[in-house]
């Protein structure tokens, strides 16, 4: 449900201070953010914030309403668990995901299973038009796919769970502090994301913004091949960050931020038509992981 995740959202806020940092820990963009918060105003028919200063905090209204807005996150996690609890939820689903979207996918319905040990969830995975081709056709219950930030045909069957940012990854032998981004791409061998794809073609758009030449030397579909070639050095790559990747902690990989670039690859969860609560219940969790 949008107005839970806005909630949700709301917490984040609360919790860590700024609109900045919960849009990080909710994996939102700030204007995301923003706009579920002017969202919530209007329900609320109250301003929340107060947006005088350089930044903006809440106000005695928005703190006012914080212990309310805690019991109905609350209230919705406990009635999926008590439903589920009281329909001894059993049985089968099959979600699938994008390759890239497996691991954050796969770690928290592991964790499900200690919640709910007769609900068995299979997973699969596939590029984003395949998933949803099987979601709309009833083969599989729903799906973490990539979605355009455009998309307005499908405002009840999908919902952003998270943003990943395009950035230059290259290997730490040949990332001297000083090199820019356009350097790094001119002096070493360009590994691509496959133009054919919506990833690709954004990259593709970010390098002629960028007037940035490049030496092609081959095309991929898979960011986690591309970044075992870049950590064997054998050149460098535009890619989206992916949230759930160690990359920062990784000795082999150097992530470079791009000036430049607004652009987002927005990952959600998508459904179609009436689905068991089961689905629910992994989505809750998502979501429940995201805000952590």
């Amino acid at each position: 449900m949008s107005e839970i995740r806005m909630l949700r959202t709301f917490l984040a806020i609360e919790k860590h201070g700024t609109m900045a940092a919960a849009a990080d820990r909710m994996a939102l963009t700030h204007a995301a953010v923003g706009a579920q918060m002017r969202t919530l105003e209007r329900v609320c028919q109250r301003q929340l914030f107060d947006r005088s200063g350089r930044s903006i905090q809440l106000n005695d209204a928005g703190r006012s309403i914080i212990e309310q807005a805690r019991m109905v996150v609350a209230a919705y996690d406990s009635l999926l668990r008590g439903v589920a609890d009281k329909l001894s939820i059993e049985g089968s689903i099959t979600i699938g995901s994008t390759a890239s979207s497996m691991g954050f996918l796969a770690a928290n319905v592991i964790q499900l299973r200690v919640s709910y040990p007769g609900l068995k969830v299979r997973l699969t995975h596939g590029d984003s038009a395949e998933l949803g081709r099987q979601v709309r056709a009833g083969e599989i219950d729903a799906a973490v796919i990539v979605s355009e930030p455009r998309v307005t045909t499908l405002p009840e069957l999908w919902e952003r769970l998270y943003d990943e940012p395009l950035v230059l990854l290259v290997n730490p032998a040949i990332a001297a502090d000083d090199a820019s981004v356009t350097s790094l791409l001119k002096r070493h061998p360009f590994i691509g994301f496959e133009a054919a794809s919506l990833t690709g073609t954004h990259v593709a758009s970010l390098l002629r913004r960028l007037r940035a030449e490049v030496n092609p030397i081959l095309e991929m579909n898979s960011i986690a091949a591309i970044a075992d070639l870049v950590r064997q050095n054998v050149g460098v790559s535009i890619v989206p960050r992916l949230r759930h990747a160690a990359w920062d902690e990784d000795p082999l990989l150097s992530v470079r931020p791009i000036p430049g670039t607004a652009w987002r690859r927005h990952i959600g969860w998508y459904e179609f038509g009436r689905q068991p609560l089961a689905t629910a219940i992994v989505k809750n969790q998502l979501l429940a992981a995201l805000a952590e």
